[in-house]
């Protein structure tokens, strides 16, 4: 079965869950996917990849914002400041990876690779 087939009935399994599709289809899912990257929603993901993904995104965000508003006027090293911004990007992480392995299975959703069959 192709990526376009699945992605489709995983948001329709999803939806029919009552999954917000703000939370199944997140905005930066969105952004990955048209530019050609082909990955499973969040719930369908693997905890280490969900980890992974969230950390990378969040980290650079949050460090940038937190140099801009409050680290530089502080006098924060730069080497202090990616440090930090690594370490809430990994807390970010774990934080996602848990809210979806735990909705995942309250959910009880199908396997990514059973989909449609």
């Amino acid at each position: 079965m192709d990526y376009e087939t699945k992605l489709k009935l995983a948001h329709q399994e999803l939806s029919h869950k009552g999954v917000w599709p703000s939370n199944f289809n997140p905005p930066m899912a969105k952004l990955l996917r048209s530019i050609g990257l082909r990955f499973p929603p969040p719930y369908y993901q693997t905890f280490l990849n969900n980890c992974f993904i969230s950390m990378m995104i969040f980290a650079p965000i949050w460090g940038l914002i937190s140099w801009f508003m409050t680290w530089r006027a502080e006098g924060k090293p730069v080497l202090e400041a990616v440090y930090m911004a690594l370490i809430g990007g990994l807390l970010f992480g774990l934080c996602m990876a848990i809210f979806y392995f735990i909705r995942r299975k309250q959910l009880k959703l199908t396997d990514w690779r059973s989909l449609g069959q």
